[in-house]
Parts: structure tokens; C-alpha cells; sequence
């Protein structure tokens, strides 16, 4: 085999390693932020788009807490989905770090 092609194959596999590592540190911090968060309500302050996807800038109160936290997030894509600016949403954040935090849809 072509040494440049190995190694080309290489670092695709490192790649793609690295992807599925990184993707399942998302989904753990997010079931433990699920599972030991806080609710409280946050307002959205803007609202732009991304590419294909939408960035929504909130902010909320954490319980004890002196001065709200300000936050950007990913939303989806499809716009129906996207909160409209100064609208009210709930937000899911970790009392340990109020900085990691998201928002939570009605159901959850």
C-alpha cells in the first residue's frame, strides 16, 4: 500500500475516533445536567442565524445567585423551532457551574 494513502487512512480513523469520543462526552454531560440540574426561566435576548443552524442568546437567574448568567446556544434548524426574541424559556443549568447550561423544551 502507498505509505501516503496509510497514513491518509490513518488519520481518518484517528478522525473519526476522536468524533465519536467527543460525541459521547456531549450526550453524558448532557444526561447528567438532565439528571442534576436546576430549572429556572431565562428570556431570549437574540436570535441570528448560523449556517444551516440558528444561535439563540439567553440569559437566567440561578438560584442565590446576584447577577444572571448570559449564554448562546445552538438551535435547531428548522426556524418553527427557534424561541423568538424576549420570549420566556426554561433552562436547565448545573448549580456547580451555572455557565453550563441549556435550554429545555416544554415536555422535558
Amino acid at each position: 500500500m502507498d505509505p501516503s494513502l496509510l497514513a491518509l487512512a490513518l488519520l481518518a480513523a484517528i478522525l473519526l475516533r476522536a468524533a465519536f469520543v467527543a460525541a459521547r462526552r456531549v450526550r453524558r454531560d448532557r444526561e447528567r445536567l438532565d439528571a442534576e440540574g436546576l430549572l429556572a426561566e431565562g428570556e431570549v435576548l437574540e436570535v441570528w442565524q448560523d449556517g444551516p443552524a440558528f444561535r439563540v442568546r439567553y440569559r437566567y437567574l440561578p438560584a442565590g445567585a446576584a447577577e444572571p448568567v448570559l449564554r448562546n446556544e445552538m438551535a435547531s434548524c428548522l426556524r418553527v423551532l427557534v424561541p423568538e426574541v424576549g420570549q420566556k424559556v426554561r433552562v436547565r443549568y448545573d448549580p456547580r457551574d451555572p455557565r453550563r447550561s441549556r435550554i429545555v423544551g416544554e415536555g422535558e
